[in-house]
């Protein structure tokens, strides 16, 4: 008798519960049906008597983007135009500026410019914030609208307003449109007799191809036996191609990342599944704030694993899976359904931390190697060795405006064809440059000159060598007087294992 009465009692509960939760749920379906009713009756109203005629299309397209916002800055509504940009950038060529763009904190923000485009030439930096494009303000533009406006025909001109922490207004610059070429690879020389660098600037579809040519063309070739991977400025790529070039310097079946999310096809471990090329030689990788997605599950891996160097700056913290739903007007539902996490159980997405609160907590993961040091967990990829990049002056800001540099080269080399690969910038070209930039009412005092006459040195070295010899001069050049290359240098060529060169961590 008490074993049927718990029976029953038992029973009794479960319809209750049942009844409650059916409650509930049609109490959610009732809301949402409500909800959209009324935002039908909305659009209808403004439709009809609106004081002048609307774009529906317009307005239901901004209203979804304007509810996916309020999720984090990657999800977003694509129209089929938006979805076609997106697929060219990663594999074709198209005419724009050749910046990579994200949104932080509501703006429109420069990961980085990329090597040898318009945007390069014109000194846009990480971090600089495009405010306004062809005089309209971008506050609350997503990335996709903003690729549209400054994508265009080649040889036509678009209009930006850029800001950077510690001006005191923004700089307004006009930049003609080329063709951009998306090479994974821009670099690859030998820097002494045993140390090659590799310039790796996006995770394209052949990313993977192309560095394991320039690995092979170091070893092989060259008879290399150390190597330092340049990731600055890469702003990332496809999630397959960040997997399978780091595959290129793992053991086999160590895991690279993770990704987790709420829905249980989220939750995925991606590992290398062949073994390491050259073996276990010292490897140094450069990082700094360009550093983006694909190339922080590169750094993560190597990092945790204790297979790499990470020596620069901290990277950009974008660590987040966005899915592509397709729509019934051809068009896409770009939605973040996962977080990405290195082997020690990092999450790389920088805008999670901040909102968990977790961006200044203590260290409490470690490494997975031998040595087992700490790590924080606060979104980003810290570097192993910090080195500061020198940031661009306000009298060098100044020249950049007004095209000084750029004029001055043009006529330098129009008087001095035969100059040679390692020119130096002589204080009378010095000279000839102050000449230019007062003839562009660039306003300057002499104290200010002097406290920049390094940088503006270096800055003109870097135009004359672009112009006389391309993209090669100008990288020759640069890495001439890179400190952060230099710290690189110096840690490779007094070390001849991974396990000496991990030494140096701080």
């Amino acid at each position: 008798m008490n074993k049927r009465k718990l029976t029953l009692g038992l029973l009794a509960i479960s319809l209750l519960m049942a009844t409650w939760v059916g409650s509930r749920l049609w109490a959610g379906k009732t809301n949402i049906y409500t909800s959209l009713e009324t935002f039908q009756r909305v659009l209808q109203i403004t439709r009809d008597t609106y004081v002048r005629e609307v774009d529906l299309d317009s307005m239901v397209r901004d209203a979804m983007n304007g509810m996916l916002r309020e999720l984090d800055p990657y999800s977003m509504y694509m129209s089929p135009k938006d979805f076609e940009s997106l697929n060219i950038s990663m594999q074709g060529e198209f005419g724009g500026l050749g910046i990579t763009i994200a949104i932080a904190d509501d703006w429109l923000t420069v990961i980085s410019p990329l090597e040898g485009t318009p945007a390069a030439a014109a000194g846009l930096q990480a971090g600089d914030r495009i405010v306004e494009i062809e005089g309209e303000s971008t506050e609350g533009i997503t990335a996709d609208e903003a690729v549209s406006k400054l994508r265009g025909k080649p040889g036509t001109d678009v209009t930006i307003s850029i800001w950077r922490n510690g001006w005191d207004e923004p700089m307004e610059l006009t930049i003609t449109r080329a063709i951009i070429k998306l090479n994974a690879v821009n670099y690859v020389t030998k820097l002494t007799p045993e140390i090659g660098y590799i310039k790796f600037s996006k995770f394209s579809r052949t990313a993977r191809e192309e560095v394991e040519e320039a690995i092979d063309s170091l070893f092989q070739q060259e008879g290399v036996k150390k190597l330092i991977l340049d990731i600055r400025g890469n702003s990332g790529g496809y999630l397959g191609e960040g997997v399978d070039v780091t595959d290129l310097f793992l053991k086999r079946d160590r895991e690279i990342v993770q990704t987790r999310g709420r829905i249980p096809q989220s939750f995925r471990a991606y590992r290398a599944h062949e073994d390491p090329l050259f073996g276990d030689y010292p490897l140094v990788v450069l990082a700094d704030r360009g550093s983006a997605s694909a190339a922080e599950i590169l750094a993560g891996a190597l990092q945790d694993w204790e297979r790499a160097l990470i020596v620069g700056d901290t990277t950009f913290g974008k660590g987040s899976v966005q899915t592509l739903y397709p729509l019934a007007d051809s068009g896409r539902l770009k939605l973040t359904t996962a977080h990405w996490y290195t082997p020690s159980g990092r999450c790389i997405d920088r805008h999670r931390a901040k909102i968990e609160g977790k961006e200044n907590e203590t260290p409490t993961l470690h490494t997975l190697g031998k040595r087992k040091r700490l790590l924080y967990a606060g979104g980003a990829i810290a570097p192993d060795i910090y080195v500061e990049t020198e940031k661009l002056s306000e009298l060098a800001r100044r020249f950049w405006i007004k095209r000084t540099f750029f004029a001055y080269a043009v006529d330098y080399l129009s008087a001095n064809p035969e100059i040679a690969p390692d020119f130096s910038v002589t204080d009378e070209m010095l000279a000839g440059l102050v000449r230019e930039a007062r003839k562009r009412e660039v306003e300057f005092t002499d104290a200010e000159f002097e406290e920049t006459k390094k940088q503006l040195r270096y800055y003109l070295r870097l135009e004359i060598a672009r112009q006389k010899w391309g993209e090669e001069g100008r990288y020759q050049a640069i890495l001439a007087e890179d400190p952060v290359l230099k710290k690189a240098l110096e840690l490779l060529s007094e070390t001849e294992s991974t396990a000496e060169l991990l030494g140096y961590a701080q």
